[in-house]
């Protein structure tokens, strides 16, 4: 038990610190929005805050009870919690779209010139996939008024050269 606990510690400890580094990223980065929209809530978004109080009640109990309870213990609740009240919310709260140096998709921010590839996929929804050069790949939905504005905002960066496409899948 005691190295289950430890490991949940240290995976969200770094959890915790991976999604401040990405929202002190957004932090520097939001003044240079070109096209952007609201982030989807995540579809589990209430179950997580409740996991979330659900652990600080855990810590709360655990570091209060008569009997002494080792730190990491309390530390990995602590831990669960900051991150299911705290981080989750804060990261949802980030808008999706284009910046004057890269796009923020689903899974966190690329820089221009990390993207190998793009295209669109036009269907129920429009998604702009977006590959990278070390062949990872992200995912941004696009609503549809601003499928438009987005389109412009790629051209503009391919013919400025931020954008460097190989074989561009565009059309652009």
């Amino acid at each position: 038990m005691t190295i289950a606990l430890v490991g949940v510690a240290i995976y969200f400890s770094v959890l915790i610190l991976r999604d401040f580094w990405r929202y002190a990223r957004f932090r520097r980065l939001r003044d240079s929005a070109l096209v952007t929209w609201p982030s989807p809530r995540p579809a589990w978004f209430s179950w997580q805050i409740a996991l979330g109080g659900l652990a600080a009640f855990a810590a709360a109990l655990n570091s209060f009870l008569p009997q002494q309870h080792e730190f990491h213990k309390i530390y990995s609740q602590i831990a669960i919690a900051v991150y299911f009240i705290a981080v989750a919310p804060l990261l949802a709260k980030i808008p999706l779209g284009f910046y004057g140096d890269g796009i923020w998709a689903e899974h966190g921010f690329l820089p221009y010139n990390r993207i190998r590839r793009l295209a669109f996929h036009e269907g129920p929804e429009v998604v702009l996939l977006l590959l990278r050069w070390d062949g990872g790949a992200f995912r941004l939905r696009v609503p549809p008024q601003e499928y438009g504005a987005v389109r412009r905002v790629l051209g503009d960066k391919i013919r400025s050269r931020s954008l460097n496409l190989e074989g561009s899948l565009l059309g652009l």
